[in-house]
């Protein structure tokens, strides 16, 4: 068996500094916690819990004393405005790629634009995005919603950092053909294209591949997807417990990658039990 590792695996820039800001607030015993789970990673989540740094859904929870760690999807200005209100003091982990994104939004729905997100409605990146809009806001999940909604007459189009740049593309088509001034700005994160681009490599070459990721995390469930358009057995684990036994034959040739909530200490564990069961 021939295993091949992904060099653009694991943590992107916007994750590792979210987690190392919840970790020195560890280390020097802040009481801090996190306004939703920090990374779509339970592992790495539990890995903070231990540390002493809990999650929480709502600034309800928060208790007299702690400190509020935004997570790298960012939040909608309401939250820091209730923080301030509250006196609830704030270390924003926002991904600078993220808020750079809210400055756009507000500044051209400032300008009577109307604001059209291309990602997963449900998603707390996305739903922080649409917070920082004045006025309307349309968000689209791909390009059959496009030619479905009552589109404005001018725009800002910007997309969701983690979203499949094919994906962005059908949507920025359709707006191009309905939207007459339109304003597009293509905010999916370098890092999210370089991982997509690679998986198509590699899952283009093996014969088996193993996606590592959290499977509530969209970005790695959008590798996956990736992966499985060249590759079709194509896996998705979440610990190294989920490796099948049988994942390979000796002359298979299996590729490895792993989304950007992936701790490298999981991916590292994944390729050991990998080698160990083809042994």
């Amino acid at each position: 068996m021939k295993l091949t590792i992904g060099e653009h695996a694991g943590f992107c820039f916007g994750v590792r500094r979210a987690v190392l800001k919840a970790f020195e607030c560890a280390e020097k015993q802040l009481p801090c916690v996190t306004l939703g789970p920090l990374i779509h990673n339970p592992q790495e989540v539990e890995r903070l819990r231990r540390a002493g740094i809990r999650s929480v859904e709502t600034l309800d929870e928060v208790a007299p004393g702690e400190t509020v760690i935004i997570r790298s999807h960012g939040v909608t200005p309401d939250v820091y405005r209730t923080c301030e209100a509250r006196g609830i003091p704030v270390i924003d982990a926002t991904c600078p790629h993220v808020a750079h994104i809210h400055q756009l939004v507000e500044q051209y729905s400032g300008n009577g634009d109307a604001v059209v997100i291309v990602g997963e409605a449900d998603h707390p990146e996305v739903i922080g995005i649409a917070g920082w809009a004045h006025g309307k806001v349309f968000i689209l999940p791909d390009a059959q919603a496009a030619e479905e909604a009552e589109l404005p007459k001018k725009a800002l189009v910007v997309a969701q950092t983690t979203i499949r740049r094919d994906r962005f593309d059908s949507v920025l088509q359709v707006l191009r053909r309905r939207v007459p001034d339109l304003t597009q700005r293509i905010t999916i994160c370098a890092a999210t294209s370089q991982r997509q681009q690679e998986a198509e490599k590699l899952s283009g070459e093996a014969d088996v591949m193993v996606v590592v990721g959290g499977k509530n995390s969209s970005n790695t469930q959008k590798l996956l997807e990736t992966c499985r358009l060249r590759c079709k057995r194509s896996i998705l684990v979440e610990t190294p417990e989920d490796v099948p036994q049988n994942l390979a034959k000796a002359d298979d040739r299996v590729a490895l990658t792993a989304g950007a909530s992936t701790p490298q200490w999981l991916l590292e564990q994944v390729r050991a039990r990998i080698e160990e069961n083809a042994k």
